[in-house]
């Protein structure tokens, strides 16, 4: 399931040796899974670096490029330091064994992308959507460009997926019909978003997105679930009505309510709950739909000592495409899972570490049961 990946990067020029010299990522069957650091350059002419991981099919051939990009957390600590390609790792696999070359890209100023965020410098008065939207589809679209110098990259096939504030981001890049492209998907995007709907400057909010509709000409997909705490489906639909009605192509879906929090929709539900939804959609502009390998399904024993509703956490885990992704306990009862770390071996720590915090005195020591979707040797 697992292999070791040593490499480094060219990045402008030079060979950067970057600090995970042995890195090991899951690989399910029939799939290839890798970091990738895109060099890329700018309408400007300025150049940056942007943090992205690749998932693809183990087959020769140029395949459809799935371009994915995030939302924010809104915070610089959270958005630098915490956030990995990696929290799409599920939806990557999704289009991955669909034939798609999927990439997750982080743009500038999040996890290790060079740059400032499209948010920096704002405020909730003057949030300026427009200028965050420029910056935002740049990045993207350069990074299309790089991507397609890949060898296993189509020139000529791409989809543009994004949430949150990712969703808005391709959302602003239609208005520049990149060719190539022959679709995009906006999973519950959106920005600017306060609480229970509100968001900052609503109404620049619509004017921007009625400026992109009047010059979008690719058929673009909005999808929005029943308890969306960011973007509720009413304003869901007000965003899409302001966009069609300036004359862009598009399809709006309402989903019914996931978990605790819809937003999450694309980071979270497992690829049941959306992919039939979409895969109309794909089909309908001429891209693959069809799968080519098999989802994952791990079956590896409980742990023990675990109660019965700590066993559900754990067959949660399981069923849990978050790579990289780890489960630790004491055999007491006491445990702690990790996911969406930038390797293996950051989950494990991880999973090692929220375990041991809530071992008390005298218990025994964690760990490592599970790292990815395998056993552990000494287990």
């Amino acid at each position: 399931m697992r292999r070791w990946i040593s490499y480094v990067f060219v990045v402008m020029g030079s060979l950067v040796a970057t600090a995970l010299q042995a890195a090991e990522f899951s690989q399910p069957a029939g799939l290839i899974r890798e970091p990738l650091v895109l060099s890329v350059v700018l309408p400007d002419g300025q150049t940056a670096t942007l943090d992205a991981f690749v998932t693809r099919p183990n087959l020769p051939g140029h395949f459809p490029i799935a371009l994915i990009t995030h939302g924010t957390d809104g915070t610089e600590h959270s958005d630098r330091d915490q956030l990995t390609p990696n929290r799409y790792a599920a939806a990557a696999l999704s289009f991955a064994r669909h034939g798609y070359a999927a990439v997750v890209v982080l743009r500038q100023g999040y996890g290790h992308s060079s740059g400032h965020t499209d948010y920096q410098g704002n405020s909730c008065d003057q949030p300026r959507h427009a200028r965050a939207g420029k910056m935002a589809r740049e990045d993207i679209l350069a990074a299309l460009t790089a991507i397609r110098q890949y060898a296993w990259a189509s020139h000529d096939q791409a989809v543009l997926v994004g949430q949150s504030s990712g969703g808005f981001s391709v959302i602003a890049a239609s208005a520049l019909n990149p060719p190539g492209v022959q679709a995009i998907i906006s999973f519950s995007g959106g920005r600017g978003a306060i609480h229970n709907g509100l968001v900052c400057d609503k109404k620049a909010l619509m004017s921007v997105l009625t400026s992109y509709g009047e010059k979008a000409r690719i058929p673009t997909l909005w999808i929005y679930t029943a308890n969306d705490r960011s973007f509720p489906s009413q304003l869901g639909q007000q965003m899409f009505a302001a966009y069609r009605h300036a004359g862009g192509r598009g399809e709006l879906i309402n989903l019914p309510a996931f978990d605790h929090d819809g937003h999450d929709l694309l980071i979270s539900a497992s690829e049941s709950f959306w992919w039939s939804r979409i895969s109309t959609f794909l089909q309908s502009n001429d891209l693959p739909v069809n799968a080519i390998s098999a989802l994952p399904e791990p079956h590896l024993p409980d742990p023990p000592g675990l109660n019965v509703s700590d066993r559900q956490v754990f067959k949660h885990y399981l069923a849990d495409r978050g790579y990289e992704k780890a489960f630790a306990t004491n055999g007491q009862g006491v445990w702690g899972r990790s996911a969406w770390a930038r390797d293996q071996q950051e989950a494990n720590r991880r999973a090692l570490a929220f375990c041991q915090q809530y071992r008390e005195k005298g218990e025994a020591a964690c760990t490592l049961y599970a790292a990815g979707d395998d056993l552990v040797a000494n287990h």
